[in-house]
């Protein structure tokens, strides 16, 4: 399904807006800014290859084995404290899960063709002009960051930033 590009509005508003219902918001508590770096981080690290003419970074940032690393990293950086590991790999999963069918997850394990663009830049700036699932996802992404700007009342970019730097950061509920 080569041509398929879901953008970065809907890969942040999807995790936050999952946690932002009542019940599993009361059930987990995470770091709002761990999970949208975790929802990015795969194509942060994918795209900046592909710019950089080092080819495509799927292979390694939108593997279970990128996430198992991610989180074993960050679960020793952060002195054993689950929160933010825990927040980062939920986000990235989510991230995997959003560009199914088009991730190889079991690579190393299984083969992967790879697709390389020469042009990136003009394929994302085409597909977000002229793919309506890109489009509808995008706007879906800015509803969905919309309702929790409402919901919380953030009406102002020093509460934004609170709301996304000043979440709680205790462990995952049993």
């Amino acid at each position: 399904m080569e041509g398929i590009f879901i953008f970065p509005i809907f890969h942040i508003a999807v995790p936050l807006i999952v946690f932002e219902i009542p019940y599993i918001k009361g059930k987990f508590d995470f770091n709002r800014l761990t999970l949208i770096i975790g929802s990015i981080l795969p194509d942060l690290i994918d795209k900046s290859m592909m710019f950089l003419g080092l080819g495509s970074g799927r292979g390694y940032s939108h593997t279970l084995l990128f996430v198992a690393a991610c989180y074993v990293i960050t679960f020793l950086f952060t002195k054993r404290k689950t929160i933010i590991p825990n927040s980062l790999t939920i986000g990235i999963l989510f991230h995997l899960l959003l560009d199914l069918p088009e991730v190889p997850l079991l690579y190393p394990f299984f083969n992967y063709q790879f697709i390389y663009l020469e042009d990136p830049l003009s394929s994302w700036l085409f597909s977000l002009l002229h793919d309506p699932v890109v489009q509808i996802t995008e706007v879906l992404g800015l509803i969905f960051l919309i309702i929790i700007l409402i919901h919380n009342k953030l009406y102002g970019i020093r509460k934004m930033f609170t709301f996304i730097i000043e979440s709680n950061v205790i462990q995952i509920q049993e």
